[in-house]
């Protein structure tokens, strides 16, 4: 059975991701360019990761970019226009999901 994780942001992931790959900030920090500090707080949720920067970070903790895109309520170009194309495909989708 899959692992169930409460994710409020995508800082949660990132840390949860990271802890699995045994790694510690300042580790991560390193292997992506960036100081522990920004890296604390990105997991904290009091700061913004860039795009590129989650997709160094999905490199290195081993999580699909597009996951981190979404967990960070940032919807893709490409599946917006798969959501325009077909709006009530996409509704029908929205509402038959069953959200907690």
């Amino acid at each position: 059975m899959p692992e169930t994780i409460q994710i409020g942001h995508v800082g949660d992931r990132i840390k949860h991701e990271r802890l699995k790959c045994r790694l510690t900030q300042r580790e991560l920090a390193s292997k992506v360019g960036v100081g522990t500090p920004h890296i604390s707080k990105i997991e904290a949720g009091r700061e913004n990761a860039s795009d590129a920067l989650l997709q160094k970070i999905a490199t290195v903790i081993e999580c699909e970019f597009e996951e981190l895109l979404l967990t960070a309520r940032r919807i893709p170009p490409d599946l917006m226009d798969k959501i325009a194309s077909d709006p009530q495909q996409s509704l029908r989708f929205l509402r038959q999901w069953d959200v907690e």
